[in-house]
């Protein structure tokens, strides 16, 4: 049905024609008035143009502070049936009201929006004073290379887009005592996200076993303590040395490998199979991985302390953000410092318990009742796999979900406790079980570890590329597209992707170039006002060596995109 509707409108759009579109400026006309307690920011919109609310920040700079915006009741629900999410968007005209809270500095506008008729406008920034003055930044600066209207030239000293949400707190008034405190606090609240709270439950249940050996609890909480530190100063380490070969990653950058991931996936089904008894810890090859945080040594609680970095790192908990952003601008010894605060702080709990008796007495004592709770906790377990599995379909595509889902239930084939081998059974039988479980293993765990990216068929756009494909003879295709672009996305999944797409651009020798516009490029600007226009989706079709190019509608269907190659390849 999305596709359907994607056609129809597609035909709807045939008609209309790119240079129809209206200026950035003309679409959406600005307005900041400021009397020193109020200040107002009003848009005048098009007819066929609409604003979204969440893409709207006004964001003070160089001491200004003001109040949330208060929102113009026209807003409306517009429903986007290719992502399935309902979005708040102004038609016709929006008013915002903030607070003047400090009447100092200046504050930076960023807005977006789009055409019904399909195009999308990148975010536009405009820098004004208090009063509502519009101010032309200085080209010598680069972080804000915009042209904002009439005004004197301002040169800011820094780049004046900073974060400003609920879950961090702007890094320049950070000291490395309070990037401390920040990452302290960060990593305890980690404790509750729901990626980390199986593991610390489970620990918990753990140590209650130990009853009133204070000094061997305090062991362990110290084990579980070092297994946390150590791996956040690892990760530290690891950042740092990226960060040296000059690529910049962020926190949770593991889960961008998805051979990483995929291996969580098989690891968390395997634990939670354990807790709900359909195996017994120990008894199989799951076992081996979930014993290593189970032992009844130190290192158990050691390794249950890696476990919980590990299941960590994909959560960031508020006041983590600013410490691990700061943290990355620090020489070596202040990142690890940070990093180690913050793993302090995950491990914080057990450490308390392990130390304070009070604590450890209040706990439930165990029984018969720590059954039931071990197969309850066996379900934020199995949920935990399927957010993993989510990430890695996002990550690898569809095809991922079949791949590994027919893989875990491989696995759990294979460690069914039939084909468990018992004393007195025939050699034969033992044999037969013994080659089962390892051809229903091998086959499982090949099935959802090979997590080879497919290949990329898209080249990164440049003007020289181009031109050396057109010399050679060759069609070029270029897609203008960018992240924040829903029309561009909804193209790419109804007429620019999946294997008879892949098998139409080789069978007819198609050179695809994708020009990325999500973040300002000197180059594609140029390309696009090349074409006369002032947004995205932009396609342009160059068919064999001819510098003229086809533009095409801003939606695609892929039975337009198959005649349009092929016919190329026919001439």
């Amino acid at each position: 049905m999305k596709r359907l509707g994607l056609v129809l409108l597609f035909f709807v759009m045939n008609s209309v024609w790119a240079g129809d579109f209206l200026a950035v400026d003309d679409a959406f006309s600005v307005s900041v008035v400021g009397d020193g307690t109020e200040l107002v920011v009003h848009v005048d919109i098009a007819d066929g143009y609409y604003l979204y609310q969440d893409r709207y920040n006004l964001i003070p700079q160089d001491g200004a502070a003001l109040s949330d915006g208060l929102f113009s009741d026209n807003a409306k629900v517009k429903y986007d049936p290719n992502f399935d999410e309902d979005m708040t968007v102004f038609y016709h005209s929006l008013d915002v009201r903030h607070q003047i809270l400090s009447d100092q500095g200046h504050i930076l506008l960023v807005y977006q929006g789009c055409a019904d008729a399909g195009l999308c406008y990148p975010p536009q920034k405009r820098l004004f004073s208090l009063s509502g003055e519009p101010i032309r930044v200085a080209r010598s600066v680069p972080s804000l290379d915009l042209d904002v209207g009439s005004g004197d030239a301002v040169e800011l000293s820094s780049p004046v887009i900073t974060a400003n949400t609920s879950s961090s707190v702007p890094m320049s008034g950070l000291t490395v005592l309070s990037a401390l405190i920040f990452a302290l606090i960060g990593g305890l609240i980690l404790n509750l996200m729901p990626c980390v709270f199986p593991v610390l439950s489970l620990k918990a249940m753990h140590m209650a076993q130990f009853g009133q050996d204070s000094a061997h609890t305090r062991n362990h909480g110290l084990a579980y303590t070092a297994g946390v530190v150590i791996s956040f100063i690892a990760v530290a380490g690891l950042l740092l040395l990226i960060r040296y070969f000059g690529e910049w990653v962020g926190w949770g950058f593991q889960l961008q490998s998805p051979f990483f991931v995929a291996f969580l996936v098989l690891l968390f089904f395997g634990m939670a199979l354990t807790m709900t008894g359909y195996i017994e810890v120990g008894q199989n090859l799951m076992g081996v991985g979930q014993g290593l945080t189970e032992k009844s040594g130190l290192t158990g609680s050691f390794f249950t302390g890696v476990l919980a970095t590990v299941v960590a790192t994909p959560c960031t908990a508020p006041f983590m953000g600013s410490a691990i952003g700061f943290a990355l601008l620090q020489p070596a010894y202040v990142s690890l410092l940070i990093f180690a605060a913050m793993g302090l702080g995950l491990a914080l709990p057990i450490l308390a318990i392990s130390y304070v008796p009070a604590l450890v007495k209040r706990m439930p004592k165990p029984g018969a009742w720590m059954d039931q709770f071990r197969q309850l906790m066996a379900f934020p377990l199995y949920a935990t796999a399927l957010w993993l599995l989510w990430v890695l379909v996002e990550l690898q595509g569809s095809n991922a979900l079949l791949k590994v889902g027919l893989g875990l239930i491989l696995f759990s084939l294979a460690i069914w406790p039939a084909l468990t081998v018992l004393p007195g059974q025939a050699r034969g039988k033992i044999w037969f079980k013994r080659l089962t479980r390892l051809l229903l293993l091998v086959t499982a765990l090949s099935m959802i570890l090979d997590q080879r990216r497919s290949v990329d068929i898209w080249q990164d756009y440049s003007a020289a590329l181009v031109s050396q494909s057109l010399a050679e003879g060759k069609s070029v295709f270029v897609d203008v597209t960018a992240a924040w672009c829903i029309t561009c996305k909804a193209n790419e999944r109804v007429a620019l992707s999946g294997k008879r797409f892949e098998r139409l651009v080789r069978d007819n020798d198609i050179v695809l170039i994708r020009a990325d516009w999500t973040n300002p490029s000197p180059a594609v600007d140029a390309l696009i006002a090349g074409f006369n226009r002032d947004g995205v989706p932009l396609y342009a079709f160059y068919s064999q060596g001819d510098p003229v190019a086809q533009i095409l509608p801003q939606l695609l269907t892929y039975g337009l995109v198959e005649e349009l190659f092929s016919s190329a390849a026919l001439k």
